[in-house]
């Protein structure tokens, strides 16, 4: 099955998350300065709001030009010009992408590398703590036992 939509993760994008600190309720538009892969520059004027957080504070996010809807991340269209919603981008995530027995391939392969990355970490790993598992090993024992449910369809 082909489409004409691109992968999200093949697209250049920007989150809310590394602009927040320049988000605010009097200016609600941000300049961006978007180089593409040629080094040329574009000027991007965006949206931003914030919603208020139940116990305080506030959330930043973008706001799409096309569809004025609240997004945490914003993806560079395909001429480079503009950034919009995934939406409104066309976009669909790489699992949307792959059917059948091989999105069932790609889970497995996915759930084992998170069972590896979860004792990835520079820190020595506990495994019991007051006689009990710790979060990290329950998260790991769930990977691998999603891992090893999914690898009995393909043995």
């Amino acid at each position: 099955m082909t489409s004409s939509k691109r992968v999200v993760e093949t697209v250049p994008q920007i989150s809310i998350s590394s602009v927040k600190e320049y988000v605010s309720h009097r200016h609600p538009i941000i300049q961006l300065n978007l180089t593409d892969g040629r080094g040329r520059q574009t000027l991007c004027l965006v949206k931003t709001t914030r919603t208020e957080c139940y116990f305080g504070g506030s959330r930043p996010w973008f706001k799409c030009i096309l569809c004025d809807k609240r997004a945490g991340v914003l993806y560079l269209n395909e001429e480079g010009s503009h950034l919009f919603c995934r939406g409104c981008s066309n976009l669909r995530y790489r699992s949307q992408a792959v059917s059948g027995s091989n999105r069932m391939l790609m889970r497995y392969f996915d759930a084992d590398e998170r069972a590896e990355t979860v004792f990835d970490r520079p820190q020595r790993v506990k495994i019991w703590h007051k006689d009990k598992l710790t979060r990290r090993f329950k998260r790991y024992l769930k990977y691998r036992e999603k891992a090893e449910k999914l690898s009995r369809f393909f043995v």
